[in-house]
């Protein structure tokens, strides 16, 4: 079927048809042997604000630099920003000293959200508490999930150019979750010009949604891990002092650990790192072993989310086949495809067809592939065209662009990764003052700032794999502070052989992952 013929079949389907799938989809027993595919990422936003020497004692230190009073009070498992402290209410939790004897301490880590859990076996009555629980979870989105699109176009049009034969992704997500942790650091212009990037007026509704994110899209049912995770890392002895109400907002608001410890030295260094790992399932082993923190660091901020989910129908691997792959640089490449018939969601936009995947929970993957003769970029290097492949992704079911057809899909299997520098990207979206050392303000969260305190770099490194059994992928930020159509009768064809765009989405469309293939797996 060609591209025309689907498009004018769009009109033709029938909405009950679609309706009446979507519902059943929705409410049928899940088959719980299937294979889970897990997605993680970790947008590590390693505030490392460098300095030269600056900053007396403050709140929340003595003058030797330990730790004073944790923040918050621990109000069980309600899904809302609480935080456990010591035992004792004044000390922290420190950890074990390492080798030259310096402690690091965790001052306060956060009451995640409890949730009910799905059953192993289907029963009515049960099966129906995990859902009033899970569709409660979800509806703290409200309306908070809106006004993300600007962001998701932005810098999906910045960070996903690149040259060819180049593998990209990235996370919008977490970089948005990471930036509104920056910002509650920034003030002044630095502090505006982060706002304006995310979307919000002030600092009052930024942390409404970014609570209301969190607690849309956390989920740990014991079927489905949707978490997300963050931490602040502070520096221990005399050289910085902290604003203890920003300290305590991050902590309370954002649901952040807070560790404090010696910069630069090698145990702290492996503290951060393992914390990412732990908090990512250590699929990101390799790129966190490269954060390191610097001896003039005074505070390193990690955002993180780690998502495991089903593919709600898997691929066959006696179905998966070798073939050719044609890149865009000429060295096609042998990779081996997974090849799926069956019901789906297919797309006609300008130049491109798309399909989408259903992952369990609602969560989604998307396909865009060029027509041929046009690359890959022009999928958001053009406004109309990015415009209607964000329309898919916000409305995936309800887009005139596409319908619940027959698909004849055939995907090849990727593993891809990038690993880059954000700063360049993040000034042509306008955040420019907290990359100057004249300009750079970061009194949000410093008692003082009497020398110049800049971001040295924003380090955004991501890895997405599918196979038949479904999705792997990783991600983290660090910003180093220095100082559809067809009737069920016709049948689209979905062939990937040639560079195509992927993206991710979690409860209320949020945009988790969005990337670029140009050279899959070999064979």
């Amino acid at each position: 079927m060609n591209k025309e013929n689907l498009s004018d079949a769009i009109g033709r389907l029938d909405d009950d048809l679609i309706e009446e799938a979507l519902v059943h989809r929705a409410t049928r027993p899940h088959r719980w042997r299937r294979i889970a595919a897990a997605v993680a990422c970790v947008c590590v936003l390693a505030g490392c604000l460098l300095a030269l020497p600056l900053i007396g004692g403050g709140p929340g230190t003595d003058p030797a630099g330990t730790p004073g009073d944790c923040p918050g009070v621990p109000t069980g498992k309600e899904p809302t920003n609480s935080i456990t402290t010591s035992p004792d209410g004044a000390g922290c939790l420190p950890t074990q000293p390492d080798a030259d004897g310096q402690r690091m301490y965790l001052m306060a880590e956060p009451t995640l959200p409890a949730m009910a859990k799905r059953p192993a076996e289907y029963e009515e009555a049960a099966y129906d508490a995990w859902l009033k629980d899970k569709r409660a979870q979800r509806d703290q989105l409200g309306d908070y999930a809106d006004g993300m699109t600007d962001f998701y176009t932005r810098t999906m049009q910045t960070f996903l150019a690149g040259e060819a034969g180049e593998n990209r992704v990235y996370s919008p997500l977490n970089l948005y979750l990471a930036l509104s942790m920056l910002a509650e650091t920034a003030n002044g212009n630095s502090r505006t010009q982060l706002l304006d990037l995310l979307g919000v007026r002030d600092l009052s509704v930024l942390r409404k949604k970014n609570s209301a994110l969190w607690n849309g899209v956390y989920l740990d049912d014991g079927a489905v891990t949707s978490r997300l995770a963050n931490s602040l890392w502070l520096a221990e002895g005399e050289r910085w002092s902290y604003r203890q109400d920003s300290v305590d907002r991050l902590a309370k608001d954002y649901y952040a650990s807070v560790f404090k410890g010696v910069m630069g030295d090698a145990a702290y260094d492996a503290a951060l790192q393992g914390w990412i790992n732990e908090q990512t399932k250590g699929l990101l082993e390799e790129q966190a072993g490269k954060l390191t923190l610097d001896p003039n660091t005074v505070l390193a901020l990690v955002s993180t989310i780690c998502l495991k989910t089903k593919w709600t129908d898997e691929f066959n691997p006696e179905e998966t086949e070798t073939g050719w792959f044609y890149t865009s640089y000429g060295n096609d490449i042998s990779c081996e495809f997974m090849n799926k018939h069956g019901m789906g969601f297919a797309y006609v936009g300008d130049k491109f067809t798309g399909v989408s995947l259903g992952l369990d929970e609602g969560y989604r993957m998307f396909f865009f592939l060029p027509d041929k003769g046009n690359s890959v970029e022009s999928l958001f290097e053009n406004t109309d065209k990015n415009a209607q492949v964000m329309e898919i992704l916000q409305a995936f079911d309800r887009t005139e662009l596409g319908g619940f057809v027959q698909i004849q899909m055939s995907i090849p299997k990727f593993d891809v990764a990038s690993d880059r520098d954000f700063k360049e990207g993040l000034k042509t979206l306008g955040v420019t003052d907290v990359f100057d050392a004249q300009k750079g303000d970061f009194t949000g969260v410093l008692a003082s700032q009497d020398e110049p305190v800049f971001v040295s770099k924003v380090q955004h490194a991501a890895r997405v794999a599918i196979d038949e059994e479904g999705v792997t992928a990783a991600a983290y930020t660090a910003a180093v502070l220095n100082g559809m159509g067809a009737g069920p009768d016709e049948v689209v064809e979905f062939i990937a052989d040639r560079p195509f765009m992927f993206a991710i989405t979690g409860p209320g469309n949020t945009l988790l992952f969005s990337g670029i293939v140009e050279t899959p797996t070999e064979a």
